[in-house]
């Protein structure tokens, strides 16, 4: 708490007396050293508070680099928004058969490559995420339904993974060059939010051989990633039904309609861009301008409510996760234990165990009754549901 104070002052004398625009701010999370770059505009801010918008890296990149090469920074200032670079932590992963330590983004697509070995600590990096949201509204008159997030590669991933698991704090999400990983896709979102996603048809990511290039032949790209748009599509509660527009660079779809008929306030966006790479198109490497064009769909989206939002509190914790052998449910001492129900659901969506009317204040889970995995624990107690992620190794 000391901490927290004491680099909430240090900001906010920052931002009162500098001139300069660029705050590195450092803190300690979790036992790890966090490191974020937060750009505040020069102009004072608009009515509400600022708008805020997170950039993630991807795989071996980090805050810096796209403060640098993005053109958020640029356009915050041009548009009078906050802009965060923040950087992941680095892990071990496998890719293309050989184990590497990089940073990369908490998500499926790191869990889905695990190394050998003993298990890694992961972190939350949502949590991190609304820490960095929580040390600015501590600091600047700041819009809280006005925070988006932008993502490339791994960080669009990321960014998939928030829509999922953080709507109730992110109102959009936009990026490039990933998709919703299905370790992401388990449980319904805690709240329905629009997404918009770019690729290109260059992108060595997206393509199966024997193709050496996205299809951009009209509607050919939904059945190419036919698998990946029907998990959003689902996880969205949305229908196959879509609009489509065009122009000699973008083929755009558009899916707005809810599966039980209506229009979504929560559409998911799926753009595809002619002889794009693996990049984030900045308006100078490639000459569509995703910044802009994100802005603009941010600005434009509202949340949509649903009827059973998940309580993302932090009164449950689990420990130690990742495990090799089991792990402890326990409830915090000063929260009056009410009945509830527990499931445990795998990466397919099967729930494998489950405890009836629990009133105790720890409850411990062993590997032998479930496995090796990613798994969802799901905690119900009256109209609230809990969910946090396990992991056995």
């Amino acid at each position: 708490m000391k901490l927290t104070f004491t680099l909430t002052f240090i900001f906010l004398f920052a931002f009162l007396v500098s001139s300069q625009r660029r705050y590195d701010v450092k803190f300690k999370l979790d036992g790890f050293d966090r490191e974020c770059i937060i750009v505040k505009p020069s102009t004072a801010p608009p009515a509400g508070g600022y708008p805020v918008v997170f950039m993630l890296h991807g795989t071996s990149g980090d805050g810096e680099k796209f403060y640098n090469i993005s053109g958020w920074k640029e356009l915050g200032e041009q548009e009078n928004f906050i802009t965060v670079f923040p950087s992941s932590l680095s892990w071990c992963f496998v890719e293309d058969g050989i184990e590497k330590n990089n940073t990369k983004w908490v998500c499926g697509d790191l869990l889905d490559k695990p190394c050998a070995g003993p298990p890694q600590n992961y972190v939350d990096d949502i949590r991190f995420l609304k820490r960095i949201v929580a040390i600015i509204n501590d600091t600047v008159p700041m819009n809280p339904s006005k925070i988006f997030a932008c993502g490339f590669s791994n960080g669009c991933c990321m960014i998939n993974k928030l829509a999922m698991d953080a709507g109730n704090l992110f109102a959009a999400v936009a990026g490039s060059s990933a998709a919703l990983n299905e370790l992401d896709s388990v449980i319904p979102p805690v709240k329905r939010i629009p997404i918009w996603i770019m690729v290109g048809t260059l992108d060595d990511r997206f393509l199966v051989p024997p193709f050496t290039e996205l299809p951009f032949g009209r509607d050919s790209i939904l059945g190419y990633l036919k698998a990946i748009m029907l998990r959003t599509l689902a996880c969205q509660g949305l229908s196959q039904n879509f609009t489509y527009s065009e122009t000699t660079l973008s083929h755009t779809y558009t899916f707005n309609e809810s599966e039980n008929g209506g229009t979504s306030n929560a559409p998911f966006v799926f753009t595809l861009n002619k002889d794009q790479t693996h990049e984030f198109p900045n308006g100078i490497n490639y000459p569509v301008n995703a910044p802009k064009l994100f802005w603009d769909f941010f600005n434009q989206s509202t949340t949509v409510a649903v009827q059973n939002e998940r309580n993302t509190n932090d009164d449950v914790v689990l420990y130690p996760n990742p495990s090799r052998d089991l792990i402890t449910i326990g409830f915090q001492k000063d929260k009056a234990i009410q009945p509830c129900r527990i499931r445990i659901v795998n990466s397919f969506g099967q729930i494998i165990k489950q405890f009836a009317n629990v009133r105790t204040s720890e409850l411990t889970i062993q590997k032998n009754g479930i496995g090796s995995g990613l798994f969802t624990l799901l905690l119900e107690s009256g109209s609230q549901t809990v969910s946090k992620k396990i992991i056995f190794f």
